[in-house]
């Protein structure tokens, strides 16, 4: 069913206004308007400030659509002409790129939002960038972001750093490094975040080396290393420990992250990570090789936790490129 109306072949009025010098537009498969792309000035009115859509292209903008809309006319996101002050919940921020809920609350905005590519590189985009400053009790620190997501209350739902940051986060278990990001829950509590290095914290079946190499970064919504409400860690990642684990029957079952091919050669080894969630209320530990899930009672069950060699930590320099550990490993 279509949500918007033509007025003529270059402007389009939905419910949240009218569009003039609409360049193009594209709708979903049931009909409604999903995006369109202007090639000049329009103006937008939120509760976060009069927003100006792109109309003009550069070597940086991305492939994107200058305003998207949900199937109701909502709008979904608006990509901006420059970047510009806009005001939230938690503050006013500089933003090129915003999105919205279906409902009409902020959900996310980007500080900056380039393409990258051999015309507009991340060095060339990290130029533009402003440090940002967040005081949230637990952490305070100055640092360039990716993005900023938000609860539909407005709380901070999750802060992605731009590539290389790191900011040191205090949690229950230590002080960690922090690379990509960190995640809340909704009422404030540190959800979850991703350690810029293997860092040795105490967990329910001992002392773990937690980190994940293959961590993306793409959104730190959710991150390897997360804790529940109480602070307790209910899940972490490992690449650098076996166990060993003594069942309630006597039996002795070894488990250990698997050497799997290195994506980014195709020719060396690298170790991949188990996955092990705690669960409290059920005294269980579910441990994955990446094939199964294997289950134990946390206190029924014996562990030894052992070291085992890790491949990823003998690369070669040619390999820094590519590696998502080249702006804090120990070796630069």
């Amino acid at each position: 069913m279509e949500n918007f109306y033509m007025i003529n072949d270059r402007t389009i009025q939905v419910r949240t206004g009218v569009f003039g010098s609409v360049e193009s537009y594209r709708c979903y498969s049931t009909g409604e308007l999903e995006g369109i792309q202007l090639s000049d000035k329009n103006m937008v009115v939120t509760h976060i400030g009069e927003l100006v859509p792109f109309y003009t292209e550069t070597t940086r903008r991305k492939n994107k659509y200058s305003i998207e809309f949900y199937k109701d006319g909502m709008i979904k996101s608006v990509a901006l002409e420059k970047q510009q002050e806009i005001y939230t919940p938690i503050g006013d921020f500089p933003a090129e790129c915003v999105t919205f809920y279906s409902t009409g609350e902020l959900n996310r905005f980007f500080p900056l939002d380039g393409k990258i590519s051999s015309f507009w590189t991340e060095e060339d985009e990290k130029a533009l960038q402003i440090p940002l400053i967040f005081d949230l009790g637990f952490t305070r620190f100055k640092a360039l972001m990716s993005c900023v997501s938000l609860w539909k209350d407005g709380s901070i739902r999750s802060i992605t750093l731009f590539p290389g940051e790191v900011i040191n986060i205090k949690t229950s278990v230590g002080d960690i490094a922090v690379r990509n990001g960190f995640s809340l829950y909704q009422s404030g509590e540190l959800e979850s975040l991703e350690p810029a290095g293997p860092v040795l914290i105490d967990t329910p079946i001992g002392r773990l080396t937690v980190f994940d190499p293959d961590a993306l970064g793409i959104t730190a919504d959710r991150n390897s290393l997360i804790f529940d409400k109480k602070g307790r860690v209910i899940k972490l990642v490992t690449s650098e420990n076996r166990i060993a684990v003594q069942t309630e029957s006597g039996h002795l079952k070894m488990i250990e992250p698997k050497l799997v091919v290195n994506q980014l050669d195709g020719e060396t080894m690298i170790r991949q990570g188990l996955t092990i969630r705690f669960d409290y209320s059920r005294d269980q530990v579910v441990i994955n090789d990446g094939d199964e899930d294997c289950s134990f009672s946390l206190s029924n069950a014996g562990f030894t936790i052992e070291r085992v060699e890790n491949p990823y930590w003998t690369c070669s320099s040619s390999q820094c490129a590519g590696c998502s550990m080249a702006s804090y490993c120990f070796k630069n």
